[in-house]
């Protein structure tokens, strides 16, 4: 028989059954939204989970101190000896004026209107600025002597002298919030901080030293880095290092450091430099300790999601076996004729195939669908706004702000209609094996 036949046959068997057919095909699309369904839900869930430690900072950033009570120096030697190991992309040493324990203010505008009490000033390498992932939301890096680097909300930390207390600062939390917990558009501060002249008064055993900074830039919040990103100062460490020496004379300074930043290449690599970098002697610290375990948990929630989705499958597996011993217990006589016409065995083992398989395919193509529609209205709640074309695309493939609790990545709609057609042929494959074994001769009689 021609394949071409054998596909027409199929079609007009389904059709001759059709409330038997329907009926199976709805147990395959109801098996196949499950299983789609279950699974967008744990994509959904890792996703949720990896914008969340994104939002807390940079993922490859490992941060390396010296152990307490041994272990090696953390010097030029050791920052060398990082660099050079596989997957390191950037490398440089962080000191803070806390590290020489000097005290900091800060002071901006005429005679000193606007003062900060407290911050985080800290220098690194700043040659290596680019090669660490440090983003500047405006201006540029700080290159020159006595230009320095100001968080993104550092200007929010200052207070005016000429205002009452209470109103003598600017909440930058004031007003709407993101979908992320921050500031749609936060009141301006008293000043520009990337443009204004800042003066830094240190203070150590009795003796103060003031020096002009002349901001570059502002740096993007990233606290994985440090929280001078946010409200801090960053300079490079040379310069940061020659204030305290104008302040506390040469033996200020030290020739270890207490914390070294370190960049890979990508995240898959944080563990494995992170286990060479303590063979050296030093203790480390990333995101990898919090997202190993909440990977985990994401997986496990899969495996489990999807494991309910495929009993549901399973189930619905055994109609299609159900609906085709059926049909061959009806269609015996027809079996035994196609026989004593010459029909090869193959043949009908395909036929039968076919027909599992078709069902099968339909309803998995069904079942994608509906699972579209499903997860669309199930974002679309989770969103709270009113529907428009904006968020229905947004709904579907995701957009800035929102967070989607059910994910359907193209890849998993295939997997499903290919996992579908498989169980209808596996299905069908008893049945279509039983038919072929009939006798032509008992199948006739039968009839």
């Amino acid at each position: 028989m021609k394949y071409e036949d054998i596909f027409k046959m199929c079609v007009q068997n389904l059709r001759r059954r059709r409330s038997r057919t329907l009926l199976t095909l709805l147990g395959v699309l109801i098996g196949c939204c499950s299983i789609v369904i279950m699974v967008s839900i744990g994509i959904g869930m890792t996703q949720s989970q990896k914008k969340m430690l994104e939002e807390m900072g940079d993922l490859t950033v490992i941060t390396v101190n010296r152990k307490q009570g041994g272990g090696g120096k953390l010097n030029d030697k050791a920052v060398s000896s990082i660099r050079s190991m596989a997957g390191v992309v950037g490398v440089t040493p962080k000191v803070s004026l806390e590290d020489y324990n000097c005290t900091v203010r800060l002071y901006a505008g005429d005679n000193d209107r606007y003062a900060a009490e407290w911050t985080s000033v800290a220098g690194i390498d700043t040659r290596e600025l680019d090669n660490m992932g440090y983003k500047l939301v405006s201006g540029t890096a700080a290159r020159g002597e006595g230009q320095v680097l100001f968080g993104q909300y550092a200007a929010y930390s200052y207070s005016d002298s000429l205002r009452p207390k209470g109103s003598n600062m600017v909440n930058r939390w004031e007003g709407e919030l993101d979908r992320s917990g921050n500031p749609l558009s936060p009141p301006d501060p008293f000043f520009d901080a990337a443009s204004t002249p800042i003066v830094m008064e240190l203070e150590a055993n009795g003796k103060k030293q003031r020096f002009t900074l002349q901001p570059s830039g502002l740096l993007k919040e990233d606290y994985a880095k440090g929280s001078e990103t946010s409200d801090g100062v960053l300079m490079d460490v040379a310069q940061l290092q020659s204030y305290v020496e104008q302040l506390q004379g040469s033996g200020g300074t030290r020739q270890s450091y207490k914390t070294v930043l370190v960049k890979v290449s990508d995240i898959t690599k944080v563990s494995q430099v992170e286990k060479q970098i303590r063979e050296l002697g030093f203790s480390t610290s990333s995101m990898e300790s919090i997202r190993k375990p909440m990977e985990k948990e994401a997986r496990q929630k899969q495996m489990m999601l999807g494991g309910l989705g495929a009993i549901s499958l399973f189930v619905a597996a055994l109609g299609i076996t159900n609906t085709m011993i059926m049909s061959i217990s009806e269609r015996t006589r027809e079996i035994g004729i196609m026989k004593s016409l010459g029909c090869c065995v193959r043949d009908i083992r395909i036929l039968f195939l076919s027909e599992a398989g078709v069902i099968g395919l339909l309803g998995g193509l069904v079942g994608c669908v509906v699972s579209l529609l499903i997860a669309m209205t199930v974002n679309l709640v989770s969103f709270a706004a009113p529907p428009g074309p904006g968020l229905i695309v947004a709904a579907l493939f995701g957009g800035e702000g929102f967070s989607r609790i059910c994910v359907v990545p193209l890849w998993l709609l295939l997997a499903a209609v290919v996992f579908s057609v498989a169980i209808g042929l596996g299905s069908g494959y008893y049945p279509a094996n039983r038919a072929v074994q009939i006798p032509a001769l008992e199948a006739i009689k039968s009839g």
